[in-house]
């Protein structure tokens, strides 16, 4: 990528560049449902490396408005407690899937910032950096909204942003396939292995 005139940037805060909304919060812990309307997207269910795993979600019923805490394509999920604050980009089409009250959800203002240029951003080292020394608490610290809407963005026009979203998604696709390729290769090794003592028949 050649570099861009940087007097075609546009320098801002967060909270102008996109709204940023806390995940969805119980009063008691969530218990799975089988009847269950809507999915609930936990910690546990989110890494760099895998994406989604939508399998582990919890099933429940909402006690408050799911509209405000409904995750979408196009989302950016980052954590508020914990010592990973890593942004995750939602990349794929989702149904009545709310993001729990571990997650900030990020919404860009598509016509000044792309949603996966702006994940990209967050996730740079300066960004991150930031981030971790603005948490507060002991031992599993916590993320205050005000910090994370007073970080500075850097806009690029829109056409650089698109290019860097591009990249990032092809790598992120490679990333996910390759996964794959070491599961599948690791099951291998481990069948071979086992029917090499009897434990499993050819």
């Amino acid at each position: 990528m050649k570099p861009t005139d940087k007097s075609r940037f546009l320098f801002v805060k967060l909270k102008d560049a996109a709204n940023v909304q806390p995940g969805y919060l119980s009063r008691k812990s969530v218990c799975s449902l089988a009847s269950g309307t809507h999915r609930l997207l936990q910690a546990r269910d989110v890494s760099l490396r895998g994406g989604l795993c939508l399998e582990t979600t919890v099933r429940f019923k909402p006690k408050r408005n799911p509209d405000l805490y409904r995750i979408s394509r196009g989302d950016i999920l980052l954590a508020a407690r914990g010592q990973d604050y890593r942004a995750h980009l939602i990349d794929m089409d989702l149904t009545d899937v709310l993001a729990s009250s571990v997650f900030y959800i990020i919404r860009s203002r598509k016509d000044l910032v792309l949603p996966g240029y702006l994940a990209w951003w967050l996730n740079q080292s300066g960004m991150q950096a930031a981030l971790e020394s603005g948490s507060c608490g002991t031992g599993i610290g916590y993320l205050a909204r005000p910090l994370l809407e007073a970080l500075d963005v850097t806009v690029p026009p829109l056409e650089v942003q698109r290019l860097i979203a591009d990249t990032m998604d092809l790598w992120r696709r490679q990333q996910s396939i390759r996964a794959q390729i070491d599961q599948k290769r690791e099951q291998l090794i481990q069948s071979t292995c086992r029917q090499a003592i009897g434990l499993d028949k050819e």
